[in-house]
């Protein structure tokens, strides 16, 4: 895969313009089919981890909102959370058991 942006003119003009016409026929679809917000979304999404083919987009739409969205470090979380009676660990120990497989306690 080539870098992106082109790290000269010639590696530019290599670029075939068949190729980038086929990529954004497939990017105008992707927007049609997802909507313009979802695919603008997805295009960042795509800038952001360097992906820049329109397969790599369309598994970015495919993938949902279900992915991870990167967020920088917040502050600690607080929270006051019920306190549980102390039982000591004999209170978990499992007892003998019976003739009809009860656990007696």
């Amino acid at each position: 895969m080539s870098p992106w942006p082109p790290s000269s003119p010639t590696t530019a003009s290599a670029i075939s313009r068949q190729d980038l016409a086929a990529e954004l026929e497939i990017l105008l679809a992707l927007g049609a089919a997802h909507g313009t917000d979802a695919l603008i979304a997805a295009l960042h999404r795509a800038v952001a981890f360097r992906r820049f083919r329109a397969a790599d987009v369309r598994s970015i739409l495919a993938a949902g909102t279900g992915t991870p969205q990167p967020r920088p470090a917040g502050d600690a979380l607080i929270l006051d959370l019920p306190v549980a009676p102390m039982r000591s660990l004999d209170a978990y120990k499992i007892g003998p058991v019976g003739a009809d497989d009860e656990v007696i306690s």
